[in-house]
């Protein structure tokens, strides 16, 4: 699913004067403009039906319909996580309250994963990984965690990484990337400081960023180059990130077994082997 929004706050800065009315309104009245047919948004915006499209093409959809649907959905999106955020204010009463809202909430995470989902940024990111020789791996927190079942999952097929659990050495290892290395950065606000700092780095050094982060307008996703969206489920104040987790993990193994059935059969050989050499490992250290 094409992402409509995003699309056109990034294309912001770099419009011309003839076009910035026009992205401008896209931007700050989605629902006014899906409304309207070409003829009338061009005479709202002060331009022509020809910019419309040429603003819509520019941004990766084929016309002014595919555009507009595409906002539609983001509109939807929108008012479906806030709907799923406004119904979890009240604190639950009884543990099997408490229970059930936990389980609805992995639930709704898991099922705004799918909606939130650009299927040709999985492929290219996939591609990616395929293609490189080694991906460095950032995270702070519990982004860190899905960080490391992110690399643990590539090391069992041979897919060399770097993880650090202490932040200032991903500060160093971001300050000591190569150009068109790829990373991954987990991160659920998008925008912690040292996080923010490693995007800064791996910029500045030509590397590319694959960014799983919140859904919504901010600081890293304006840095990232393959950015897969997580759900804005949680409450503004977190005891533990926990439907953030789980959305996080989700997609690390969408990533991955989307990567696992393109693989080589000697790649598959390769995970069976260091299944097999971990169970021999957990029977002896029983025995």
């Amino acid at each position: 699913m094409k992402r409509a929004i995003f699309k056109l706050e990034g294309y912001y800065s770099e419009c011309t004067n003839g076009e910035k009315e026009l992205v401008k309104y896209l931007l700050n009245n989605p629902r006014k403009a899906i409304e309207k047919d070409i003829h009338s948004l061009a005479k709202t915006c002060f331009c022509s039906g020809a910019t419309v499209v040429r603003v819509a093409k520019k941004i990766g959809f084929k016309g002014y319909k595919e555009l507009k649907t595409a906002i539609y959905n983001d509109i939807i999106i929108d008012e479906n996580l806030l709907k799923d955020n406004n119904s979890s204010k009240e604190k639950p009463s009884t543990q099997e309250q408490i229970s059930k809202d936990l389980c609805d909430n992995h639930i709704k995470s898991i099922e705004n994963v799918l909606n939130l989902l650009d299927f040709s940024v999985v492929e290219a990111v996939v591609k990616l990984l395929i293609d490189c020789k080694h991906v460095n791996l950032f995270g702070i927190g519990a982004s860190y965690l899905v960080a490391k079942d992110m690399q643990m999952k590539l090391e069992r097929i041979n897919k060399n990484t770097s993880l650090y659990e202490d932040i200032h050495m991903q500060i160093i290892r971001s300050n000591n990337i190569e150009k068109n290395d790829i990373s991954i950065i987990v991160s659920y606000s998008g925008q912690t400081n040292e996080i923010l700092k490693i995007a800064n780095n791996i910029k500045e050094k030509g590397g590319i960023i694959i960014s799983i982060l919140k859904y919504g307008s901010t600081k890293l996703n304006q840095m990232t180059d393959y950015p897969l969206y997580l759900p804005s489920v949680e409450s503004d104040i977190r005891i533990s990130a926990s439907s953030s987790r789980i959305s996080q993990l989700t997609i690390i193994d969408i990533l991955f077994n989307s990567y696992y059935s393109r693989l080589e059969n000697s790649k598959i050989d390769q995970i069976i082997h260091t299944k097999e050499l971990l169970e021999k490992d957990k029977s002896e250290s029983y025995s």
